[in-house]
């Protein structure tokens, strides 16, 4: 049986990778904008489910930061900014880094 946080972890994995892609893409192509708040809106939903059957730990501390930090990179590509939303995701300090820790053994995660 796995975990409630192996299950969302694994949700994540997909929707995290687009993102990071068209983060990427729309820092030079300013048409793929409307496709990043799509990634960045099915990032959010996913990390905004109920998370009350989720252990503590390195996901749950970061669960608050990474919601605001999707708040913020959302209205950076609102403005048309894609660019401060890719530093906002890569922050290495707040930034998507801290899920690899969060999901860091299972599949798909690893920490570095």
């Amino acid at each position: 049986m796995t975990s409630a946080l192996e299950q969302r972890c694994e949700r994540l994995r997909q929707p995290v990778t687009e993102l990071v892609a068209v983060s990427i893409s729309a820092t030079l192509r300013p048409q793929d904008l409307p496709e990043l708040r799509a990634a960045i809106a099915d990032v959010r939903a996913i990390l905004g489910e109920d998370a009350s059957d989720l252990p503590p730990g390195a996901f749950i501390d970061w669960l608050p930061t990474a919601l605001r930090n999707l708040q913020r990179m959302d209205e950076a590509v609102a403005g048309g900014d894609a660019a401060t939303s890719y530093a906002i995701l890569t922050d290495k300090a707040d930034g998507f880094i801290r899920l690899t820790d969060g999901c860091a053994g299972f599949p798909g995660w690893s920490a570095t």
